[in-house]
């Protein structure tokens, strides 16, 4: 007996600790032998066992661990004399079921609702009424698209009423019943890439997104993931994970995204294939390459307009490029600095130096100190220094209490449970349950069972 199975990609989360789960390389259509493990693929070497212990990027000549003697790294900075350790304080109110947004691209709240799934695939709203996604999917009539508020629950969803497979590679377009914001209240397509790449984007970060498997083994939660392009081809992109993170089986059909030369976000490709440990080199189906295709179902790519979403008049900077809100409709700038303006009274594309280093209002976290830009104004807070750490909150760098009490994703090992930080929750493993031992792995792995 023989049967279909579709073999997609999905995004891994938190994948900085090392602890994946490997799965096959590609994701197409194949057919399998009966009690074939979904997972394998002809030629390639089948998914490890649940319990099979090291992650497959451990290698044996990893690096040796670091003196129990050494000493933490130290911020050099010096604060003002007379100035309270802790610097500035920022007052932050706390975050209950908040969203996983986009760190790299300037996607407005109504766009990251735009990233929905197919309940197996994914795909993103690149017009009113289509759905880009891949083609290697076999998408038919009566396909439900769903998009959600809540990552965790794409509760909204439309069937598909027209499907089109580009005959030269692996995109598919669908047309929806009716208009997604019908069902999803301010939901905003995604504008397609409409000019050409050339290898002057080579090592551009991009932004891939979908509802696929997580290292954890769920599926169905809205995630992005930010990595360098390293390859071009005729109508494919491929972008890098480094072994630290990526896309994997579900977000097949998922956009990748980029930052085009007028500063908007714009969808560069469909999830097409890639490694398949998750954590590897990914293609993706161009849509730069296929406009014209794209465009005789869509009509002109309608960009502009946006509504501001949570961006004020003053503005952000985010990855080299101002946003604000004018009018209540969305502006964009690419720039070579971007900073606060004393003159507009908000961020904006500088002709000078900028005071505040390129850090905007939201801020970065430089080690255990939070750095932000306050109207022009460079501040700071030393977390360290109050017997805290730095953290993201809200989109902004604060100070906030650790709950791992100072271990980080290195970890260490407690007899023979590894134990870690992880996206600020302590996370362990007993080895010796599985027959193992805890030890040293790599200086991306930390300490963990081998």
């Amino acid at each position: 007996m023989r049967f279909q199975v579709l073999v997609s990609l999905s995004l891994l989360t938190a994948c900085e600790s090392g602890r994946l789960a490997s799965g096959g390389e590609g994701a197409f259509s194949v057919e399998l032998d009966a009690g074939t493990p979904p997972d394998a693929r002809p030629g390639q070497n089948p998914p490890p066992p649940a319990d099979a212990g090291v992650p497959p990027r451990v290698v044996a000549d990893a690096a040796p661990p670091p003196p129990a003697d050494a000493a933490p790294p130290t911020d050099p900075e010096t604060f003002p004399e007379g100035e309270d350790a802790c610097g500035d304080v920022r007052t932050l109110s706390k975050v209950y079921n908040g969203t996983r947004q986009p760190t790299v691209l300037p996607l407005t709240p109504g766009q990251v609702l735009a990233v929905g799934s197919f309940n197996g695939c994914s795909g993103a709203l690149i017009a009113p009424r289509h759905v880009l996604s891949a083609s290697h999917c076999d998408h038919r009539v009566g396909a439900t698209f769903c998009m959600g508020e809540n990552p965790d629950d794409p509760d909204r969803c439309l069937r598909a009423t027209r499907v089109y497979n580009n005959p030269r590679a692996d995109m598919t377009l669908l047309e929806l019943e009716r208009d997604a914001a019908d069902v999803m209240p301010g939901v905003e397509p995604i504008p397609i890439l409409t000019e050409r790449m050339d290898q002057s984007w080579i090592g551009r970060t991009f932004e891939a997104a979908g509802y696929g498997q997580t290292e954890y083994g769920g599926f169905n939660t809205r995630w992005f993931t930010a990595e360098p392009l390293v390859d071009l081809s005729s109508d494919t992109l491929t972008i890098d994970g480094q072994g630290r993170r990526g896309v994997c089986f579900g977000d097949s059909g998922g956009p990748v995204m980029a930052i085009a030369s007028d500063g908007t976000a714009r969808v560069a490709g469909d999830l097409s294939n890639g490694d398949g440990n998750c954590v590897g080199r990914d293609n993706f189906t161009r849509t730069d390459v296929f406009v014209d295709w794209i465009e005789q179902y869509t009509g002109p790519t309608v960009v502009g307009g946006a509504a501001c979403g949570d961006i004020t008049a003053e503005g952000r900077c985010r990855a080299g490029v101002a946003q604000w809100c004018e009018g209540d409709v969305l502006q964009t700038e690419r720039c070579d600095t971007c900073g606060f303006d004393v003159n507009t009274q908000g961020y904006r594309c500088l002709q000078g130096a900028d005071p505040c280093g390129g850090v905007d209002a939201a801020g970065a976290c430089d080690g255990d100190v939070a750095r932000w830009c306050d109207r022009g104004v460079p501040r700071a807070r030393n977390c360290g220094a109050c017997d805290q750490v730095c953290g993201v909150v809200q989109g902004s760098a604060t100070c906030v209490d650790d709950p791992c009490a100072g271990l980080d994703y290195l970890g260490r090992c407690n007899g023979d449970v590894a134990v870690w930080c992880e996206e600020g929750e302590l996370q362990s493993e007993d080895c010796g349950r599985r027959g193992r031992s805890c030890g040293w792995v790599d200086d991306q792995t930390g300490y963990y069972c081998q």
